[in-house]
């Protein structure tokens, strides 16, 4: 009692409890549609978007204490969510972007200058929005730019540059560092105004791109997986030795920095840089096609039947204190 009363007096000579060790739980399993990108501002500001399995596409919202399901009024799948400020922004089939205003909580939607689905959208601000995808059959890839008015192909972006590339995803540390990954052995950079490309194994698509700082990384693969970290004009092989599934979301957050893949990969980069599955995650044959890491320290992975399935058993599984029922 008398050293409980001391701490009382005293608060900062006495430790700090440490804090609760995270679980890992699935979350929600087997939805009609897979779950395609998770993207948040904090563990108490989650946002994902999916596959629409016939009435509408999947749009849900954690404010740390209670999901909302938001209807997006329009039909086809969801692949990307990504946020700025008040607007939330995301990417899908049919050329189609959409953005959630949190003020008024109300859809806006573009539909870009022609019908590929986007697979990556990323905004920097309300007047310079960046998105990309491709064919169907991943043979020729575009990338677009909203300028607050208008989407149009981005200054200096040849045929050229895009030749062969199906592009996936973005990601930048700023308007004018940027980086698009996606399949066809090509990595391509804006950097101040400048375009360049950079040649990689054609049979190792990358299908996410994200980074923190001075570092950016890579993932993808085709049945194994490939990672690479993204530099200068160069992109270096960083694929762990051994068996590594084929990985399809990457995210460098403050905690941790993890990827998520196939057969219920998730694997974490350790202090030492070095890659490796985190084996507590739950067990699951399904995909994940994204991965999130909060700030707090928590996980949340999304995906379904993706690659081997029709975009169905939408999953999310989470790392942290349990969510409430």
């Amino acid at each position: 009692m008398r050293r409980a009363l001391v701490c009382l007096m005293l608060l900062s000579a006495c430790p700090e409890p440490a804090p609760a060790e995270g679980t890992w739980e699935i979350v929600e399993k087997g939805l009609p549609g897979a779950l395609m990108s998770v993207w948040g501002s904090g563990a108490d500001d989650i946002w994902i978007v999916g596959a629409d399995a016939g009435d509408g596409p999947a749009v849900k919202h954690w404010d740390g204490a209670a999901w909302a399901e938001l209807d997006a009024g329009s039909p086809g799948h969801l692949w990307w969510v990504s946020g700025r400020g008040d607007g939330i922004w995301m990417s899908g089939d049919g050329g189609r972007v959409l953005r959630y205003d949190r003020k008024d909580m109300s859809f806006e939607t573009w539909t870009a200058p022609s019908p590929e689905r986007l697979y990556g959208v990323f905004p920097l601000a309300e007047d310079d929005v960046w998105a990309c995808g491709s064919d169907e059959q991943n043979t020729a890839g575009v990338i677009w730019r909203y300028d607050g008015a208008a989407w149009a192909a981005p200054a200096g972006l040849t045929p050229e540059l895009m030749a062969g590339f199906a592009c996936f995803k973005i990601w930048g540390s700023g308007p004018d560092d940027l980086w698009f990954v996606g399949y066809g052995g090509v990595v391509l950079r804006y950097q101040g105004g400048t375009w360049s490309r950079i040649e990689l194994p054609a049979d190792r698509p990358l299908f996410t791109v994200h980074g923190a700082g001075d570092e950016v990384f890579a993932v993808g693969g085709a049945v194994s997986g490939y990672v690479v970290e993204l530099g200068d004009q160069s992109a270096r092989d960083v694929t762990p030795k051994g068996e590594v599934p084929q990985l399809a979301g990457v995210y460098l957050g403050e905690t941790a920095t993890v990827a998520a893949g196939l057969e219920g990969a998730i694997w974490q980069r350790g202090d030492d840089g070095v890659w490796a599955a985190i084996e507590a995650a739950p067990t699951t044959p399904l995909e994940y096609h994204a991965v999130y890491a909060d700030p707090e320290g928590g996980i949340w992975a999304v995906g379904g039947r993706i690659y081997t399935g029709n975009l169905s058993d939408g999953l999310l599984t989470h790392y942290g204190p349990p969510l409430p029922q």
